[in-house]
Parts: structure tokens; sequence; C-alpha cells
């Protein structure tokens, strides 16, 4: 069926899907998909799902379900739909819900889907990598498909539309995470200017078992770095007094960033005596060093730590 749900989504509320493209058409062959590996890797535009049968389905659905918004979406990419302005162009007809889509930016220089994405009221886009070798790791793009051209698409798009541009970047651990990648990532996102930058890592069955996700606390530090928000769930933490703190994280986050006590103390929402307890606790282990700047203490891991640690993440 091309219409499914209502599913609640995270960032969305109650959201009923418009299946576009079935299982696995798409112009990328991400690690970390969850639908799996891609069956066909193409930029070809075709009509993968009738528009009479997508017609039928959603004015069924939507006399009889309720929903906060209709999502264009697929088990793929759904602008490789040849009707997709079209699909557009109904749910405005059919229903006064906002309209998402999920894409993964590769079309946006064909102008008649760049066109009716200027149209919808929110664009969740993907961006994983600016760096080429990093996006070739993560994405597998078809050919001709470079992420300088999605950039700029992603640029003139929020320029264009009169609706938000959500931005989401996914990373996986070895892949698009080094301190380059997150360099060209911060000034891509400079460059677009989206309304909402949102960090994901795998937190799902991967389509290559390899793919891993980063740890809770590097991605809070990336975050800040690249001022987004996470939404990859967090751990459950244990509600047992002085276990709140996972000592891991607070390892994972430093060796991104050093900080101070009251940085992690927001960071992972627990008591700032508790923060300060465990940063000693690791000082005296000799996991971490203080060092002041401008009156202010800040910890950081011992350097041979953090040489051990960049070596392992080279060889991931």
């Amino acid at each position: 069926m091309p219409v499914f749900g209502p599913v609640r989504s995270r960032r969305l509320g109650l959201s009923l899907g418009v299946d576009l493209v079935p299982p696995k058409i798409c112009s990328m062959d991400c690690v970390y998909c969850e639908v799996g590996r891609t069956t066909r890797l193409t930029t070809e535009r075709a009509e993968y799902r009738p528009l009479a049968e997508i017609e039928a389905a959603l004015r069924q659905a939507l006399a009889e379900k309720a929903c906060d918004v209709i999502t264009l979406t697929g088990s793929g990419e759904p602008t490789l739909n040849l009707r997709f302005p079209e699909v557009v162009r109904l749910v405005r007809q059919l229903s006064v819900k906002p309209i998402a889509v999920l894409t993964n930016s590769t079309t946006l220089a064909v102008p008649e889907v760049f066109e009716a994405l200027s149209e919808v009221d929110y664009v969740l886009a993907s961006l994983d990598a600016v760096r080429p070798e990093a996006f070739r790791r993560v994405n597998r793009p078809a050919p001709g498909i470079s992420p300088g051209d999605l950039v700029d698409g992603l640029a003139r798009l929020r320029r264009k539309m009169r609706g938000e541009l959500w931005l989401e970047i996914l990373l996986v651990k070895g892949l698009n995470d080094a301190e380059e990648d997150i360099r060209a990532l911060r000034e891509a996102v400079a460059h677009i200017g989206p309304h909402r930058v949102q960090l994901n890592t795998v937190v799902r069955p991967p389509a290559e078992s390899w793919a891993t996700p980063l740890d809770h606390g590097e991605m809070l530090a990336l975050a800040r770095e690249l001022e987004a928000e996470v939404i990859a769930p967090s751990p459950v933490r244990s509600q047992a007094p002085g276990k709140a703190l996972s000592e891991e994280e607070v390892l994972a986050y430093l060796a991104r960033r050093p900080a101070p006590a009251e940085e992690l103390s927001l960071a992972f929402g627990v008591a700032p005596e508790e923060v300060i307890r465990s940063l000693e606790r690791l000082v005296e282990e000799g996991r971490l060093q203080q060092t002041t700047f401008e009156g202010r203490t800040f910890y950081r891991l011992k350097e041979e730590r953090e040489a051990g640690s960049h070596s392992r993440a080279i060889r991931t």
C-alpha cells in the first residue's frame, strides 16, 4: 500500500505516510539505512508508484484517519517518482494538513522537484558528509552525485522555499565523524542556513552490520559544534544514586573538546555536584587532566589516552 500509518514521529507528531518509491530504489546506498541495501541504485525518475493508486489510497486514508502531518517518503528516495510534483499538488487539494518531505537532497537540480519542494511546509533533508571521501564512504551515491551539488541545492532551496528546511546529519563511527568532516559540515550548515539542524546516528539495524553509532557523549559534543539538536535517542539512565552519569559518556564527550563541569551538567542533565564528583574521580584515576583558561577549570582527556582513542578511530 502506498499510504501507511499514521505513525508517531518524534519530529512531526502523528504522521500519515505516503510511500512514493518501493524498496529499494534510491540514488544512494547508505551504509546505515534501516530499509536495507539499495537494490536499484539510480538517478532515473519514473512513475515507480502510479498516481492513481496513490490518490485512491490517500483519499481513503484521509476519510478514515486523523493525523498532524502528511509525509511524502519512500522505501528509497521519494522524489525519484516522476509524479512527485503532482502528488504535492494532490495533497494540497485533499487536505489542509502540513506537508513534509523526507529526501536525501540528490534531486534538487531537477527544476520541477525543486519547485515542488519549495512549496511544502517541511523539507527534512539529509546531508551526512561534505568531503567527497566521507560522502562516498557513508552514502555510496549513484554516479554523478557530488556533495557540493547537494550543498548548493539546499542553499538555493532555503532561499526560495515558503516552509522550513530541517537538515539531518547522520554520523557513523569512523566514516564521517573526523575533525575535518565536522569542520566541513559546519561550513556547509553556515552556507545553507537551515531552520533546524538535527544530529543523528545509527539507532536501528543498518544495511551494513559494521556501521556503528557514536556514543551519546560524542553526539552531545558534536551537537554543540554544529549548533544542532540531537535526535538520536539517549541511553536510559539508571536512577540509582551516583550512577546517573556514565563515565564513558563523559570520556566520549571530552574526547571531542575540553569542557568545564557546568557545560557537562547542562549537556547530560545531571546535577553539577554529581558531575564534579565524577570528574574528580576520573582525574584521580589518571584518565582526565585539568587545565585553567581565563579563570575557568576545563577537563580534557590525558594526552596519551587521546592518542590511543584517535588511533582506534582511524582503524575503525
